[in-house]
């Protein structure tokens, strides 16, 4: 199966290999399939002598750049049924995107848009079987599509969500790849996050030869090992029984919602006694926190986001996997792929055979976006994407700094949003100032939790939430002070525009996190923690207790 697998991957990283030395002309064919996926569509009809479209120049001067907003009104229409709006393709499904402090938009993803994500994700899966032959020893652990996806459809009949993380891999992949995955993808099928997390960590204690984790969001991972710490002696006892027994109550105590296909799905699953494994995990639990290295001790690798914000949360992840090897991820959006991990490059490297990228300068944001062959090492650049998914010039609102180059394509270290920006009164508090400002404030070590979030009163004021057993109220009046070197934020502070920086300690402060983000309408694998979260209503939140 693992040759098979090989030779199915083989061919897309050879090629993609090859087009990292001549981005321009990867890139070039790149663009020049997106648009004829283009041409004939309402997008189209809006740009003048679209059809006639050749060069990124030319490319770059007819189409405008585009953000969620201004594409909300095309995928309304997808959604009601309407067809050739974005593109000439079909639009299968619509995924949700992340949101970074709301509801989440909705993404419309076509064949070729599928096709362009298989161009990257066939060489990262390549890339990790061939340098790292310890992971090919046994079963994976992906989580790609969140957990708790309820799937349902817009009013125009299509679906919302992908049923399989498999159907992001080339099709000749996923039915080896359904095999060799340690969780069935129809687990993340469930009505809630905490039944799904529990049915999760049964496969995964089933699974002794466990060789890879790959998750988005480090503190998915600890969420999840704080899950089987938990609710351990229940599986260990299903383990022992032959049954299966999900909670019937969300993080929060609430009842969790029936659900008759995922009642289906656990009791199709009852009758498998796993007794040796039961005394594993009783083994592993002895210990004060489920070890990894006692219920899988080939586990090789963590996949996982290292950088930016992110990064706070590595360690913590990886307190149960000691001498496991970490690899960063690239960046890879609901609307795209924008790097590919290579483990012996710097940083990420562009996708280069995906989609049609563009790099703005965030300083000077109306100067012309350069190309990928065309920057600069050192310098900080933002994101326009264009897809075959019929996203052109999209805005992501992320950061990048070009790291160093594999032969003539960048390497992209992801910096964060550029789009995160919390302005009450004028202050303008960007995410990447508060992280610097925390940094400094927290020192070198972080605590369990830390974010800054505004709260409206008279007069508006920002909370710094803390699980820390150090003194908070100094912390919070390290980061007021920091905060005031800033010219925004001083000077709404002089007016009385804003209050002072107070602490507020919380416990289980991300899990609880996560439970506030989920009811805001992100969901469960897309939640990043933060610095900064520009919603209000945390202090309320966070003084209701904990389950």
């Amino acid at each position: 199966m693992l040759s098979a697998t090989m030779a199915a991957l083989t061919p897309s990283a050879l090629r993609f290999r090859h087009a990292l030395r001549e981005p321009e002309a990867a890139q070039a064919e790149s663009l020049k399939r997106i648009l004829s996926t283009v041409v004939g569509t309402a997008q189209a009809s809006r740009v003048a002598h679209f059809g006639l479209i050749r060069t990124a120049r030319e490319f770059q001067d007819a189409v405008p750049v585009s953000t969620p907003d201004t594409v909300a009104e095309d995928v309304e229409r997808i959604a009601r049924g309407e067809a050739r709006v974005l593109t000439r393709e079909p639009v299968l499904r619509f995924e949700l995107s992340g949101g970074s402090s709301g509801a989440s938009k909705r993404v419309p993803v076509t064949r070729g848009l599928l096709r362009e994500f298989q161009r990257a994700l066939a060489p990262m899966l390549h890339e990790v079987f061939l340098r790292r032959p310890a992971v090919r020893e046994g079963p994976s652990y992906w989580s790609i599509s969140p957990l708790g996806r309820r799937q349902h459809r817009t009013a125009g009949g299509i679906p919302v969500g992908s049923a399989e993380d498999s159907a992001w891999f080339p099709r000749p992949l996923q039915p080896l790849l359904s095999r060799v995955f340690a969780v069935p993808g129809s687990v993340g099928q469930a009505p809630h996050v905490e039944p799904c997390r529990y049915v999760t960590l049964w496969f995964l204690a089933r699974c002794s030869n466990l060789s890879l984790i790959s998750v988005w969001n480090p503190s998915f991972l600890t969420l999840l090992m704080d899950a089987l710490e938990r609710h351990g002696e229940r599986l260990a006892e299903d383990l022992e029984r032959g049954t299966l027994r999900p909670p019937e109550q969300d993080a929060e105590g609430a009842p969790v919602p029936e659900d008759p296909a995922w009642t289906t799905l656990v009791q199709g699953l009852q009758g498998v006694r796993d007794i040796p494994r039961a005394q594993v995990l009783r083994a592993a639990l002895r210990e004060g926190l489920p070890s990894a290295r006692a219920l899988w001790p080939g586990l090789a690798l963590l996949s996982m986001w290292t950088d930016a914000q992110a990064a706070h949360a590595v360690a913590g992840a990886c307190r149960r996997f000691p001498g496991v090897e970490v690899q960063g991820k690239g960046l890879l959006a609901t609307e795209g792929v924008i790097t590919v991990p290579l483990f012996e490059a710097p940083a990420p490297v562009l996708a280069v055979r995906s989609h049609f990228v563009e790099f703005m300068d965030p300083e000077h944001p109306d100067t012309r976006p350069l190309l990928a062959h065309e920057l600069t090492a050192g310098r900080t650049y933002a994101v326009l994407l264009s897809t075959s998914g019929g996203l052109l010039r999209y805005r992501l609102g992320d950061l990048v700094r070009v790291e160093g180059f594999v032969h003539a394509t960048p390497c992209l270290r992801f910096l964060g949003r550029a789009d995160a920006v919390s302005d009450l009164v004028g202050e303008k508090l960007s995410a990447a100032r508060v992280g610097t400002v925390l940094d400094a404030a927290l020192g070198s070590t972080r605590p369990a939790f830390a974010m800054l979030a505004p709260e409206w009163g008279t007069p508006p004021a920002y909370r710094l939430f803390l699980e820390t057993d150090q003194p908070s109220d100094v912390i919070a009046a390290n980061a007021e002070r920091l905060l005031c070197e800033g010219h925004h934020y001083r000077y709404a502070r002089e007016l009385g525009q804003l209050g002072p920086v107070r602490a507020v300690r919380v416990t289980q402060g991300a899990r609880r996190y996560e439970a506030r983000c989920i009811q805001l309408g992100q969901r469960a694998g897309d939640i990043k923690p933060v610095d900064l979260h520009r919603q209000p209503g945390w202090t309320e939140w966070f003084a209701r207790g904990t389950s």
